[in-house]
């Protein structure tokens, strides 16, 4: 019987990323790609399209006509936000079919969507280059542990029983159950399978520890930090109780890489931030609908 490892590998190949969204996301980062270019790439996706067209009709963006064309949302969403949807709803879809009924999934999107839209917000404030990069590593962090829930389902709850306790840090139980693999190395893997450009397969595989990625550590940071303001909102996926040891040990590097100081984590700070979020909170429930 193969292991762990073996039987990842094979599951990963089973998995695609959904066609049209990546097309979507690769089109939205050229600035050459018009706005009709990107209502015929969504429009092969009757599903897609459809839910695109219901959050954009949704009193949430309160625009006073039915908006009937893909072309017209996307005029009215803007390209990033359309980005957004199309990620959020396409991954939600694609990667929750066989979850049991034990795992809050719906927790679990809302966790992963606020920490997108948090990372978004720290890399325009920090002047990181591409702002909606930040959004998709924020959203897929977690992905591998998705799959773990999915097809490692006994594994999954034995990790989140010990998690609970305060004996171990959640990467050691996960080692221990799936053969020294952890959730972030897993979805790294994943993000290769699709073929995701290098800084985002970067940014999954280290947003637990950013200081050790090679290429580019602003951007793991930059999650790490927008997850880290998530648990002190009190916006988790799963609950285990190592939290804090978590984030602690690798904060003081996060803030070195991010070039701040430990000032800034106040209490100011994550008020301002939730602040900021409400009218997110309010979209990650209409993404969420249209899973």
């Amino acid at each position: 019987m193969p292991g762990i490892k073996q039987r990842i590998q094979n599951i990963l190949q089973l998995v695609p990323f959904p066609a049209v969204a990546m097309e979507v996301v690769q089109l939205v980062d050229n600035p050459k790609t018009s706005a009709a270019k990107l209502g015929e790439v969504i429009s092969k996706d009757q599903a897609l399209a459809a839910k695109v067209l219901k959050v954009a009709n949704s009193p949430f963006y309160g625009f006073p006509k039915q908006i009937s064309t893909i072309n017209f949302a996307i005029v009215v969403l803007g390209f990033e936000t359309l980005k957004e949807i199309v990620l959020s709803v396409s991954l939600a879809s694609s990667l929750a079919n066989k979850l049991d009924k034990e795992f809050d999934l719906e927790k679990f999107w809302k966790h992963s969507l606020l920490t997108g839209i948090i990372a978004k917000h720290l890399a325009k404030d920090f002047g990181y280059r591409v702002t909606g990069e930040a959004f998709t590593a924020g959203l897929l962090h977690d992905v591998g542990l998705l799959v773990i829930a999915q097809y490692f389902k006994k594994e999954f709850q034995s990790i989140v029983q010990i998690g609970k306790r305060e004996e171990f840090q959640f990467e050691q139980i996960e080692r221990r159950f799936l053969e020294n693999s952890t959730h972030f190395e897993i979805g790294a893997w994943l993000a290769e399978k699709w073929n995701f450009p290098d800084q985002l397969v970067e940014a999954i595989s280290f947003h637990h520890q950013p200081h050790l990625a090679p290429r580019n550590p602003q951007l793991p940071a930059l999650v790490f930090l927008a997850e880290l303001i998530c648990h002190k909102l009190g916006i988790e996926n799963i609950e285990y109780a190592d939290h804090d040891r978590t984030f602690t040990e690798n904060l003081k590097d996060v803030l070195n890489i991010l070039k701040l100081d430990e000032s800034f984590l106040n209490d100011g700070f994550i008020e301002t931030y939730k602040a900021r979020i409400q009218a997110d909170i309010v979209k990650n429930q209409i993404y969420l609908s249209q899973t």
